[in-house]
């Protein structure tokens, strides 16, 4: 698989966020000022060492691919996940009604009231950070067009399609500045995909990525806001008036995932797609078969969701699976999504899991 200029055998990368130290979060000096620079030294000194840190347990892991760990500052990742980007575009108050979306109601809907343009870089000083720690690719990722458009409470725009048109223009600005920077790639992370996609998800992304001199990997997300995984809502919700966290039957069906992206995604200009394997197992690519798919794809063979640490040996078993499907010069391999909710010393053993499994693989592809 091509990693910016290089043919790397079965890459790994982590996805996503990745456990801060315990001494940043919670700090007064956790949180990211707007604008290019930080301009408070013990801030930047703080900000900066938090990414070395991560930058050195992906190292130590022994991956190839290094990422940002999307550390935003403060202590609430999928908060800032939205309103991080918000407040540093015109158009928004940072006020609204309970997102309705499954899972996610705990957060509230941001209300785009004007016209939406970026005013502050969002990922400069994350790049610059992971690029002064290492020497290897860096992978920067943002949050989903899909997320940001489905999240608002759309006041301002005709159309939701055209509410995600505006913000991807402010995103193809700031993703022409990464690249101008040396970022190798650049990921966006959909969650929202697997519920359904409509005629402006993909228009909206190729508007985002075009003319800029990078490589784009979506991850599409099975759900992972507090460990829950993504469901669709049943009868036993209504009384409750919203969707909220873990309140659902025990049996309440799953988004049809992997379905739901065809053939929509096959029109998207990316150079590889991702999405979760080692808690569900490979049914979710028999998709990519049924629908030809034939860019790279990054399969998440790490369960992230469970406390427990995987062998070699089971992630070498997950890979295997994996290249029924997809042959091994257009594979990459992943965590299934961020490592957040796990304790960081868990979260570095299931990063040397995944190398090592990888090594595993790769002996066995060069015999």
């Amino acid at each position: 698989m091509l990693i910016g200029s290089q043919d790397v055998l079965l890459p790994t990368a982590m996805v996503g966020n990745y456990p801060n130290p315990r001494w940043y979060d919670g700090a007064a000096f956790a949180t990211l000022p707007k604008g290019e620079f930080i301009y408070d030294s013990i801030s930047k000194e703080a900000f900066e060492d938090t990414i070395g840190a991560i930058v050195h347990d992906q190292e130590a892991g022994g991956l190839d691919i290094i990422s940002d760990g999307k550390v935003y500052g403060g202590d609430s990742p999928y908060g800032t996940i939205l309103y991080y980007y918000l407040e540093r575009m015109s158009g928004y108050k940072l006020t609204g009604p309970p997102i309705g979306l499954p899972i996610y109601s705990t957060l509230f809907s941001p209300t785009c009231t004007g016209e939406i343009q970026r005013e502050y870089p969002f990922h400069l000083n994350q790049l610059r950070a992971t690029r002064k720690a290492t020497n290897k690719p860096v992978k920067v990722s943002y949050t989903g067009l899909g997320v940001l458009a489905a999240a608002t409470t759309n006041l301002h725009y005709k159309d939701t399609k055209e509410l995600a048109l505006a913000i991807a223009r402010a995103f193809n600005e700031d993703f022409r500045e990464l690249a101008d920077n040396g970022c190798d790639i650049i990921q966006l992370d959909e969650f929202v995909w697997p519920y359904g996609m409509g005629d402006w998800e993909i228009e909206a992304l190729n508007v985002a990525v075009r003319d800029v001199d990078c490589q784009f990997w979506v991850h599409t997300c099975w759900g992972n806001y507090s460990g829950t995984p993504a469901y669709y809502p049943d009868e036993t919700e209504t009384e409750f008036g919203a969707f909220v966290l873990d309140r659902r039957a025990s049996d309440a069906p799953a988004p049809d995932r992997a379905k739901a992206l065809f053939p929509h995604v096959l029109d998207a200009n990316i150079h590889a797609l991702n999405y979760e394997v080692g808690r569900t197992g490979p049914d979710d690519l028999k998709p990519l078969v049924d629908n030809e798919w034939t860019k790279p794809f990054v399969a998440g063979v790490i369960d992230v969701k469970s406390t427990v640490t995987e062998t070699a040996d089971e992630v070498a078993d997950r890979i295997r699976r994996v290249l029924e499907y997809v042959p091994a010069d257009r594979l990459g391999l992943s965590t299934d999504c961020g490592l957040i909710n796990l304790p960081r010393m868990i979260a570095a053993s299931k990063l040397r899991a995944l190398s090592d499994g990888a090594a595993l693989v790769r002996a066995e592809l060069k015999k």
